[in-house]
């Protein structure tokens, strides 16, 4: 039984350990923008997840194209290393705490995102 639990608090060290990475990749000004404009976008809770893998998708996005505007060639991201999934878990992770923390403060002022019904 104590391994079991050891074995579940080095996953829950380990998962921490990559929303902090995640969480220091996204607090640039590039990672809050795209935030920003995703806590915009979402149109409720719900669609947190889906919000913050399309925010994590665009950052990898930007990084590879910033180089090519910028006069340099194209170069593809390591599609099929483990360390570069981990990167986008970690940037997927990081989006989903500061586009929750942003959306919160949208449905202070919005209302809360709730849909309101009116009888016509």
């Amino acid at each position: 039984m104590d391994s079991l639990i050891d074995s579940i608090m080095t996953f829950l060290s380990a998962l921490f350990g990559l929303a902090q990475g995640g969480f220091d990749g996204v607090n640039q000004v590039m990672g809050l923008l795209i935030a920003v404009i995703a806590a915009l976008m979402m149109p409720a809770w719900s669609r947190l997840w889906a919000t913050a893998l399309g925010a994590a998708f665009v950052h990898i996005l930007i990084g590879v194209l910033r180089p090519v505007l910028d006069g340099g060639s194209l170069a593809l991201p390591p599609l099929l290393t483990l360390g570069f999934w981990m990167t986008v878990l970690a940037l997927f992770l990081g989006y989903a705490i500061v586009i929750a923390v942003f959306f919160f403060i949208k449905s202070l002022f919005t209302g809360g995102g709730r849909r309101r019904v009116h009888a016509h």
